[in-house]
Order: structure tokens, then sequence, then C-alpha cells
């Protein structure tokens, strides 16, 4: 076999490496663009768009204060600097305050008895709106106009029993027993105007077993895995407030072991000495960022 010169082995080999090189290059830079291209997906599916706020849409906080039914900060050393008579109209006050339940209006810069419940170190007047909000520690919601949302008020009752005064001269008391029972307020918010919003709060008792029930909702009757619900609109009252602003909602000095205000805002056994405080604070009403989801 006749053998090739050696300047012809030199350039085949020569030829052979070149071939080698742009296939390896080539190679490299297709799985260069996979792996972008691949990342790129990747970043694409994590970043989501965000869900848009409601334009309607309202951010309240929920605070609950706890504290010896002795404790002179629930009496008149709180309500003397408390708006009772312009939180709601004059007859739910007075049904309410003959059901044992007590309502008032705070101003963005509350009193310095509330202040010293809610444990706040700083006098909230003179922080920003985001430093309030940390100050307050407690539950925040989004809520929609005409949207309603459940606030439970009290523990669970294996059995309890509830007197109401009905305001009705003929049926002037209504006794109802419930089992496996806890004491709700149904809050739905309605926007007024900027910066104002009406909240309607409805004292409700949710009793028996979970299971599902038909429920109506804003898009008609829905199946929904919860308990049975006796509402008591004769205990309705609405509040209006501007941003920054709260109502607060408790029982009566001297409350009845079965009236309303004692069911929700204190209790039975190892709870009968404390008395609860619901602080719902309309904290935001506009500027609200958007929520990502996940």
């Amino acid at each position: 076999m006749k053998l090739l010169p050696l300047r012809s082995c030199l350039v085949v080999v020569a030829l052979v490496l070149l071939v080698v090189k742009i296939s390896g290059c080539a190679l490299m830079e297709e799985s260069a663009v996979f792996g972008l291209k691949k990342y790129a997906e990747k970043q694409t599916v994590n970043k989501l768009p965000a869900i848009p706020v409601s334009q309607d849409a309202m951010q309240v906080e929920i605070v609950f204060i706890e504290r010896p039914v002795t404790d002179p900060l629930l009496g008149s050393t709180l309500w003397n600097e408390v708006d009772e008579i312009g939180a709601i109209e004059l007859m739910d006050q007075e049904n309410l305050n003959q059901n044992g339940l007590r309502v008032g209006h705070v101003s963005s810069v509350p009193p310095m008895a509330l202040q010293t419940l809610l444990g706040l170190k700083s006098h909230l007047g003179g922080l920003s709106r985001e430093d309030e909000s940390l100050l307050l520690s407690g539950r925040r919601l989004m809520l929609r106009s005409g949207v309603p949302t459940d606030i439970q008020t009290s523990d669970f009752y294996p059995k309890c029993s509830l007197k109401l005064l009905t305001g009705d001269d003929e049926e002037p008391e209504e006794l109802k027993e419930f089992e496996e029972a806890r004491c709700v307020m149904r809050v739905k918010a309605h926007k007024v105007q900027d910066g104002w919003a009406k909240l309607e709060f409805t004292p409700e008792v949710h009793y028996g077993a979970q299971q599902l029930r038909r429920t109506p909702t804003n898009i008609g009757w829905q199946l929904e895995n919860r308990q049975n619900t006796t509402p008591f609109y004769n205990q309705k009252f609405e509040v209006t407030l501007n941003v920054g602003e709260m109502a607060i909602i408790t029982a009566t000095d001297g409350v009845k072991p079965d009236s309303a205000g004692h069911l929700f805002f204190r209790g039975e056994g190892s709870k009968a000495d404390i008395q609860k405080i619901l602080v719902v604070r309309l904290s935001n009403m506009s500027k609200m960022e958007a929520v990502r989801s996940k």
C-alpha cells in the first residue's frame, strides 16, 4: 500500500481537528442556547403576573384585647374618652345595651386608655401610617365592598343558653339553647367614598356539627362545609369610619350570664373573669399593593 507524503498527512490531520472544533463549538452553542431558553422559561413561570386588587377593596385590622373584668381600664377610664353616642343610632345603642353589648367609635389617635390596652409603646399621632400598622399586632383582612367575613369572638361552648331582649312588647324575651356553639360577628364593609367606609356588624351563633349546607352567596346558592347559623338581625348595627379610625365592641358592666354580651365577650369556666374587647380598624382603602400568587 502506498503511503501518503508527510505533508499530506499533516493536512488531513489539520482538517480533522478543524471539523471537530467547529462541531464542538456548535454543540456548545446549541447547549448554551437551550440552557438559556430553559432558564427563561423557568423565570417566566416563577414570575406570574400580579393579582389586581379590586377598586372597592378595603383593608381592616382585627385586634382582640383580653383583660380581667376588674381592670379599671375597662370602665369609665376608657369609655369617658370613647364616642358612644355618635358611633351608632340611639335605638340600636339602647337595644344593644339591654343585651349586654357596648359599641364605641375611636378617632385615628386613640385615647391613652385604649393605647395602654393595646400595648402601644408610642403615641399613634406621631407615627406614619406604615408604623401604625406595625403596632397593631392582629389579623389583617382585605374586604370587598358588600362581601361578608366572620370574626369569631368566643371559644367553643359545649352547651349554652342565650336570653335575647327583642324590644317587642308581645314577645319581650327570646330564649335560645345551643350545642357545640361559637359566637361570631359577621362583618360587611361598604365603601361610602374615598377614605370612608361603613362597617355592618351582625351578631350570630354558629352551632352543631360541620357539614355541607346550602349557603346563599353573591353568585347564588352554594354548598359549603359549615355549622348551622342563627343571626340576630335585631342586634345588627353599623359604624362609619374614616381611614385610621376604629370601632370597639365589648360587653357592658354587670352583664348577665345568659346575655349576648356575656356569651360573645366573656365566657365560662376559667374565662368567666376575663373580658374581651374587639377592635376593628379601617387601615387602608387606596394605594394597596397587588398580591402576587406563589
